[in-house]
This record gives C-alpha cells, sequence and structure tokens, in this order.
C-alpha cells in the first residue's frame, strides 16, 4: 500500500476515533444512547474512558464476565474485566469510580466497584438506568440530613436533659468496611486529596470519613468565572468534590459518568459519597498526577483546580452535580502563637463546606492542625482558645465568643480539641431538634504556653464546729500543684437563712466540671446560648444544694417547689420527662490556676440562733 494511501487512512481513521468520542465520551450537543442491563450478555467486548494522567480523558478496553441480578436493593452489578497494560499491575483504582462504560457505542453505566486485595483487573459496574433516576431529584439547599442521636441514659442523659446538649458533637461516620459485613464487592474508594494537613489532622479525616487520604496538591482556590473559565464537562474528565480550600486542602476525587444534553448536568462516581442524600458541597475539574498501585487497593493522586458548580445529591448509585450553580462555603481562620516567644503568630485562613457532620469535622480538623504544628514537643503546655463565631438563626445573625483552656500534661493532643464548647454550638447550629441555622464565620485565636498552672483538688472539709442557717461557712480546700505540692485554701460560703432543721450537700469543683443552671431550649437561640454560658476554667465553683427541689421547663426556672406542686407541674402524659434540680446557691472564685477535681459532702444546718 503506498505511503500517501496509509497516511490517508490514518487520518480517516483518527476522525473516526474523534466522532466516537464526541459522541460516546461526552459531548453535550448530543444525547448519549443507553443499553439496559437485560441486553449485556457474558463476552461482550466494550471500552471506558478515564483519567490515567493530567486532565485528558483515555480510553481503555473492558470485557464483560457476567451479572449479578440485585446485588443492591434494585441494583444490578455487571463484571467486567480489562487486559489494559495500565491496570495490569494496578487493578481496578480509587479515583476511577464514574468511569463511563460504553457496549456498541452505548453507554452502560459507570465502573463503581472491586475487591480489596484483587489481584486482577475485574470490576463491577452501577448500570446508567439507576444512575439517570438520581439526575432527576432536585436541588435542595434548604434541606440539610439529619442523623439522629442516640439517647443516654443515667447521670449523662440527665446532663443532656439540663443543657439541651448532644455530648458527641463529632459523632465519628462508618467506615466503608463497616457499611456491609458480606464479603464481595465493594465501592471504590474515593481518594481523599489532601495537602497542607498534618499526619494527626489527617488521621482526624480518615477517622471521620472513612476515605483513604492520598497527600496531593492544594488547588480549588478560585472560582470560574464567566465562559472563559467555565469548564465543557466530557464523560471521563476527572472530578474532585471540595470539602476544604485556601492554606489547606481536602478534596474527594472521582470521575464523570454522564453529561446532560445541556451540559449543566452530570453524575459521577457511581455510588455515594457520604450516602447523605440532598447536599451542596461545591465541586472542581482536577489533575491526576500519576496511579498509586497498592497490593491493597490503588488510587489515582491528584489536586483539585477550579471549583466549577456543586454536588446537589449524594446517593447509593450516583452522586449528581450542577455546573450552573455555586455552593456556600463557610470563611474559617485560626491564628497559632506558640510557646516560643520568639516566634510569630501564624494564620491559616481556610473555607470549608457545609454539611451536619462535615463542617464540624472540618474546623476541627483545621484547628487541631495549627495547635499540633505550633507545639510539638512532648512537655507540659496549656492551650487557650478563643472562638468567635459569627451565626445565623430565624430571628437574625448572633455573634458569640467563647473562651476554653486545656491542660495537656505531655505535648498538645489536637485532635482533642475537637470536643470543645465551639465545636459543640457549630454542630448545635447545624444538627438540633428546633431548625437549621447557618455559620457566616468563625475565627480562632489559640495560645500555647509551657507550664503547669494546674491544681487538683484532693480533700473538702467543713473548719467550722457547727453550722447555722445565714451563717458563713468555712469549707478548707486541699489542693495539689501538677508537681505534688499542697497548699491550703479557704472558701467563706453563706447558708441560706431558711435552711434551718435541714441537711444540705455543699459541692466544691473546678469550673469546668460545673455547669449553670438554665431553662431547658424552647428554640435554637437558647439552645446556643446555654451552650455558651459556662465557668472559667481557672476558678473553684461552691455551691449549696437543698432539699426543696425545682423545675426546669422552657419557660424557666422555677425554684423551691414543694412535692405536691412538682407533681402537678410535671406532665405525665408527655414523652418529653420534666427535669427536676436541687435549689441552690453559688459562688464563683476566680483562681490563679486552672482547677481540676469536684467534691461534696454533707452538712446539718442548726437553726439560726434566737437573739433575746
Amino acid at each position: 500500500m503506498p505511503a500517501e494511501t496509509q497516511r490517508r487512512l490514518a487520518i480517516v481513521g483518527a476522525l473516526v476515533i474523534a466522532a466516537g468520542l464526541a459522541i460516546t465520551a461526552g459531548s453535550s450537543a448530543r444525547a448519549v444512547e443507553t443499553m439496559p442491563v437485560s441486553a449485556i450478555k457474558p463476552g461482550m467486548k466494550g471500552h471506558a474512558f478515564t483519567v490515567f494522567s493530567g486532565t485528558e480523558s483515555e480510553r481503555f478496553e473492558i470485557e464483560v464476565v457476567d451479572t449479578i441480578r440485585n446485588y443492591l436493593p434494585h441494583q444490578d452489578a455487571v463484571l467486567f474485566k480489562s487486559s489494559d497494560p495500565r491496570l495490569e499491575h494496578s487493578g481496578i483504582v480509587g479515583g476511577m469510580s464514574g468511569s463511563p462504560i460504553f457496549i456498541d457505542g452505548k453507554l452502560v453505566g459507570a465502573l463503581s466497584y472491586g475487591w480489596r486485595f484483587n489481584k486482577d483487573p475485574l470490576g463491577a459496574l452501577t448500570p446508567i438506568s439507576n444512575m439517570l433516576e438520581i439526575s432527576a431529584l432536585p436541588y435542595r439547599p434548604d434541606v440539610l440530613p439529619h442523623p439522629k442521636a442516640k439517647a443516654r441514659g443515667g447521670m449523662q442523659g440527665w446532663s443532656d436533659t439540663v443543657l439541651g446538649l448532644r455530648q458527641d458533637p463529632l459523632p465519628p461516620r462508618r467506615l466503608p468496611a463497616d457499611l456491609d459485613p458480606a464479603e464481595g464487592l465493594t465501592p471504590l474508594v474515593v481518594p481523599l486529596s489532601i495537602s497542607g494537613l498534618s499526619s494527626g489532622a489527617t488521621q482526624m479525616l480518615v477517622d471521620a470519613f472513612g476515605m483513604q487520604p492520598v497527600r496531593g496538591g492544594g488547588g480549588g482556590g478560585e472560582v470560574a468565572d464567566g465562559a472563559t473559565a467555565a469548564r465543557k464537562w466530557k464523560m471521563g474528565d476527572s472530578v474532585s468534590v471540595v470539602m476544604v480550600r485556601g492554606d489547606s486542602s481536602v478534596a474527594g476525587n472521582g470521575t464523570i459518568t454522564w453529561v446532560g444534553p445541556k451540559g449543566d448536568r452530570l453524575l459521577a462516581f457511581g455510588h455515594s459519597m457520604f450516602n447523605d442524600g440532598p447536599t451542596n458541597i461545591p465541586i472542581a475539574d482536577a489533575r491526576v498526577h500519576t496511579i498509586l498501585a497498592s497490593v491493597e487497593r490503588s488510587v489515582k493522586l491528584s489536586s483539585p483546580l477550579t471549583i466549577q458548580g456543586l454536588m446537589y445529591q449524594d446517593r447509593q448509585p450516583a452522586i449528581a452535580l450542577r455546573t450552573d450553580l455555586r455552593a456556600p462555603m463557610i470563611p474559617v481562620s485560626a491564628t497559632i502563637k506558640g510557646p516560643d516567644p520568639d516566634l510569630p503568630a501564624r494564620t491559616y485562613d481556610n473555607e470549608v463546606a457545609v454539611g451536619v457532620s462535615l463542617t464540624p469535622n472540618l474546623i476541627a480538623v483545621i484547628l487541631a492542625d495549627g495547635v499540633d504544628e505550633a507545639a510539638r514537643d512532648a512537655t507540659e503546655v496549656v492551650v487557650k482558645v478563643s472562638s468567635d463565631l459569627s451565626l445565623e438563626t430565624s430571628t437574625g445573625p448572633r455573634e458569640f465568643h467563647i473562651d476554653e483552656e486545656v491542660f495537656f500534661p505531655e505535648g498538645v493532643v489536637g485532635r482533642m480539641l475537637g470536643g470543645s464548647r465551639s465545636i459543640a454550638m457549630l454542630s448545635a447550629v447545624l444538627d438540633n431538634p428546633f431548625e437549621v441555622g447557618s455559620i457566616r464565620r468563625v475565627r480562632q485565636s489559640v495560645t500555647l504556653d509551657y507550664g503547669t498552672p494546674l491544681d487538683s483538688i484532693q480533700l473538702v472539709r467543713l473548719r467550722d464546729s457547727e453550722v447555722r442557717a445565714g451563717d458563713i461557712a468555712h469549707f478548707e480546700l486541699v489542693l495539689r500543684s501538677y508537681k505534688g505540692e499542697d497548699r491550703v485554701e479557704v472558701v467563706p460560703l453563706r447558708i441560706p437563712d431558711d435552711a434551718g432543721d435541714e441537711e444540705i450537700q455543699v459541692e466544691i469543683a473546678g469550673g469546668d466540671y460545673v455547669r449553670p443552671y438554665r431553662p431547658l431550649p424552647g428554640d435554637l437561640d437558647d439552645l446556643l446560648t446555654t451552650i455558651s454560658q459556662t465557668y472559667p476554667s481557672r476558678a473553684i465553683v461552691a455551691s449549696i444544694y437543698r432539699e426543696h427541689e425545682g423545675l426546669s421547663t422552657k419557660h424557666g426556672l422555677l425554684h423551691e417547689l414543694p412535692d405536691s406542686v412538682l407533681e402537678t407541674l410535671s406532665d405525665q402524659s408527655s414523652t418529653q420527662n420534666a427535669v427536676r434540680f436541687k435549689q441552690l446557691a453559688r459562688r464563683v472564685l476566680p483562681t490563679k490556676n486552672i482547677v481540676e477535681g469536684i467534691h461534696t459532702l454533707r452538712v446539718q444546718v442548726l437553726p439560726r440562733k434566737r437573739t433575746k
């Protein structure tokens, strides 16, 4: 065959391949034809598209092995294998989730499932028919998923009810291995591309979301502006779901399966990301640097690029995306001043995505990362955290300032700050029984100081030989410093005038061990006020509890109620239990050091002395 003829045939062949790509790999001008699972037979050959490196997708061949009917509820799984040399060493790769698979030029589904420790490139696809059902669901930015908290019993349950506060503000997500105990196909791991985070913060992400972290590059900091920056998506393109952008970056990577006729609606992954249902999280195009081959499971190493839209549905068969909308992100800044006076403070500026458990976890990770970076020494250190939270409820914007102080005896453990009051408040804004509030901005200032300013209450005893109603009683505290030195401090406490012939209970505690009494919250604003009210860590709180009980209601605190009145006011026909509390008098004494411990003693009060 003449050389010129060969050259012309090669050009024609290239044009045919390009035309096929325009039809099958994602031209938004023409709707792609699909094939039902019933038409797929073992031995059929096809091809798929994914990004192996860079930003452009490439084709690889597949062959159908068999179909597993009803592998998931109302969803079949089509097994396939690939002889592509790029997959022979790595197997099916995390990040290929969503890679569109075609047979006879028709879209049949998305590469989405595999086996751990699989020696061969054998996987399964999610049928396109199941995925297209997700594309028809609406965008609901006003709806956020509300995970239900499990009720707790005993004193913990009593505390929860009094404060109206959940004690587990950052519930761990179930890991992918925990979702289905049966051996078999599992959704491909969504590689979590991270940058600018320490190993401790990265472990917090793993514990919270169960995805596989891969240290990649930052990105996703720019937002597409007009036609020049907006991407024209094709099936097989790499896509990132952006959770954090700024000085740090966290984004889950996968592949576009389907592009709608107008190009503004996309389907990806072929499985869920968090399985949260309605969502509102930014997406970005992505660059794949390389594939990291692994015996357990290979993954793509990628970085998010430019914000291009949002994920609005997160369901079992797919995630649904829109490119004509933008999702809000919450500005979060953390200024960290380490214990070394010669080093300047560092400020970390980021934005985080919005989600019921997503947002508090991500903000906790950013805070923990800055703290871990500032104090690496395994020695005694005190962490002071000041948080300024700009929130909004149905009544309007609200500002809160929260000061917290934590002593670490053997170096800072940043993840422990994930249970701080500020994180609990952010969690309560998004997950509460009243309404879904919004977080407008979070500013945190952290100071770390070496030292051991810690006193522990070892003993409390009454110094007076007798105690009468209306007298000043003196309680002697034995305080032990962190280094083991004891000292005595006397706390004077006035006994109520009408406590004669009663046995009272006196409680002496550090400020962190006591909470102010508050009415049961009747709305989100009440709940936030309850969480914000606290006693300083550097304080001794002395309380007197009496026999007469009070009742906490959403209308306020009712003090010193006789038993007959208590029974009348308590709604016996309601599933909401009334909260009783002992009537008390309380005194707060500032201290130089953080005070730990709580002690109680019972005191018999004599009547007042009669005056002549």
